[in-house]
């Protein structure tokens, strides 16, 4: 006898246990969702750092491409063998792309060779002319001088009955002075560690990077395969078109922020050589410069010329010194770089800000960094958004006043 099978009561069944098998993975996932992150987390992090030479070499290969272009197209002007140019185009695109590399790397080299020159000849002269032997001794001098007001104070509380009770709280200080400095070895020792695999890995970076720009040709042919593969064109010229846009405010951003780190370092060399401040050209610059990392870069700006300002005169002018350059420096980033970030990347110094605070909080100091970049990318979407719904629902909008 056959058995006739209803496959419409089959097929109900088949999706039943489907859903009945997806809302239990989600039951698990909801009740383990701390595993679960670790573990992302965890394949994230080695993901990373085994990509990282790869991931280095991208991001090298990207801040370096615009010069390399540059050179070549100054390069490629030249009209040397236009027989062989003719009959060889591959060999004399490889020759000049690779004639372009070398000019870059050596103007790179160039312009920090001179920047440390240009630091050596402003802080005296030369770096020669810097008495270190003598700043030594200064620094011996103070602390000698630390020491014997101690030991006055010794003899006081020995006078007062109390250095029973203090010779118990330095010992216990003592033993927690050593303790923390050998944390802060340790720390120092795993900092190191970092320090040189980040050395390695961006070592390799370059290596990537060379091979990325030489062989631009070939990779951005891979990625044009790789979208054709994995979207119909109207998807993949929107794609494009969104790299295209990103592309443009991340330069736009590298561009304003070489800008507004160098404006600000000026203002903070100019503040201090108001206050006749010793080596205020290499402290204000190093000031400025660290603000690659908004407002945490100003406090670690100050150390340099708390530090001068400790040795050379009172706690007071190196308190002084510390607060003005904070002071200086937040109304600069108040008032001034947002302005200049907004017209490098279009968008209002209220919405920079909200940017910084927003991308800070979630990404860390990476977000606090990228985030003018990150706020333009969401503009971008954004944009896009309200361009559709704008002609899809034939929305007219008012024309905003710009300052």
């Amino acid at each position: 006898m056959k058995i006739k099978l209803d496959y419409g009561y089959m097929k109900k069944i088949k999706y039943i246990t489907l859903g009945f098998v997806i809302i239990y993975i989600i039951y698990l996932v909801i009740t383990e969702i701390g595993d679960v992150m670790d573990g992302l987390s965890s394949a994230f992090s080695i993901t990373v750092k085994t990509l990282s030479p790869f991931l280095w070499g991208l991001v090298i290969a990207y801040l370096l491409n615009p010069l390399v272009r540059y050179f070549e197209r100054i390069i490629g002007k030249i009209r040397i063998g236009k027989k062989w140019s003719r009959n060889h185009p591959k060999q004399r695109r490889a020759i000049i792309r690779g004639l372009s590399l070398v000019i870059t790397l050596a103007f790179i080299i160039a312009v920090i060779v001179l920047l440390f020159n240009s630091v050596f000849v402003m802080i005296n002269g030369s770096f020669q002319k810097f008495e270190f032997t003598s700043f030594l001794e200064e620094i011996t001098t103070r602390f000698a001088n630390y020491t014997k007001e101690l030991e006055g104070l010794e003899g006081k509380l020995e006078m007062m009955g109390l250095t029973a009770n203090i010779s118990q709280a330095i010992e216990d200080l003592l033993g927690n002075l050593v303790t923390q400095i050998q944390t802060i070895l340790g720390s120092l020792t795993n900092r190191l560690t970092t320090i040189g695999r980040y050395i390695i890995d961006i070592s390799f970076g370059f290596v990537f990077a060379f091979n990325f720009i030489m062989n631009r040709e070939y990779f951005n042919g891979l990625v044009e395969n790789a979208l054709r593969l994995l979207f119909n064109n109207k998807k993949k010229n929107s794609l494009k078109e969104i790299a295209g846009e990103i592309n443009v405010v991340f330069l736009s951003f590298i561009r304003g922020k070489i800008i507004d780190l160098t404006l600000l370092s000026l203002v903070t060399v100019l503040s201090l050589v108001i206050i006749n401040f010793k080596y205020a050209f290499i402290v204000g610059t190093f000031a400025g410069y660290t603000n690659i990392i908004p407002y945490l870069g100003t406090w670690i700006g100050i150390v340099p010329a708390v530090i001068i300002a400790l040795v050379t005169g009172t706690w007071q002018q190196a308190v002084f010194v510390g607060l003005y350059i904070v002071v200086i420096q937040q109304i600069y980033y108040i008032i001034v770089s947002p302005r200049i970030q907004g017209k490098s990347v279009g968008m209002h110094p209220v919405f920079i800000l909200l940017a910084m605070f927003v991308f800070t909080k979630f990404f860390g100091i990476m977000g606090m960094i990228l985030s003018i970049p990150m706020g333009g990318i969401v503009k971008i979407f954004l944009n896009r958004w309200v361009k559709k719904r704008q002609e899809r629902k034939s929305i007219k909008l008012i024309q905003l006043e710009k300052t």
